[in-house]
């Protein structure tokens, strides 16, 4: 498959994109382990860092599927390039700047857990836009098990905004890096053709 020259194009913008995403969460466990004190190191937290780390790389690694697109206009260039930058600012949500009227990441994430759970439901409707992108076939290769990602997915939001309890918290976090790692592992673990 020779992918369309208008994709590799596009494609460089994607990568710089992610990799800044990729980056940031990095730097960001980098300066933790550097100062685990001064950040208030957690399990709540460090969990949804994974969690990013795994869903940004997944992401880059299937969108290896957008050579199938049959047609590139502005608006799904347009669309791609802000799908992609939704996953830049969840990692800046994750380590922002600043958390010292917070007192820690933990604190912060459970203050503005609103805005991050509200990414994450943006970031899958998003998905399944990009899926549309990639033509019917995808839909049907993908199945029901696609679909109830999506819920559960979406139920991982609805439990987030309304709970701030740090149990309820570090248990969703747990489930949903179980559920991803199982979930992934099942249905992209190779790109070879549908």
């Amino acid at each position: 498959m020779t992918p369309d020259p208008i994709y590799t194009h596009i494609r460089i913008f994607l990568s710089i994109i992610l990799g800044l995403g990729i980056t940031t969460l990095l730097r960001g466990i980098a300066s933790i382990i550097e100062h685990p004190r001064r950040f208030g190191w957690s399990w709540i937290h460090m969990g949804w860092v994974v969690w990013a780390l795994v869903s940004i790389m997944t992401f880059w690694w299937w969108e290896f599927r957008l050579t199938q697109v049959p047609v590139w206009t502005f608006g799904s260039y347009l669309f791609i390039v802000c799908y992609c930058a939704l996953y830049f600012m969840m990692s800046t949500m994750l380590f922002p700047s600043d958390v010292r009227e917070f007192g820690s990441y933990e604190n912060y994430l459970l203050a503005r857990r609103g805005w991050f759970f509200g990414l994450i439901a943006l970031l899958t409707a998003m998905d399944l836009v990009d899926t549309s992108l990639k033509g019917n076939a995808r839909w049907q290769t993908l199945g029901a098990a696609y679909t109830a990602h999506a819920l559960i997915m979406l139920g991982v939001v609805l439990l987030g905004l309304t709970q701030k309890r740090r149990r309820v918290q570090l248990t969703l976090v747990l489930f949903t890096l179980v559920y991803q790692a199982a979930y992934f592992g099942f249905e992209y673990f190779t790109l070879a053709a549908d």
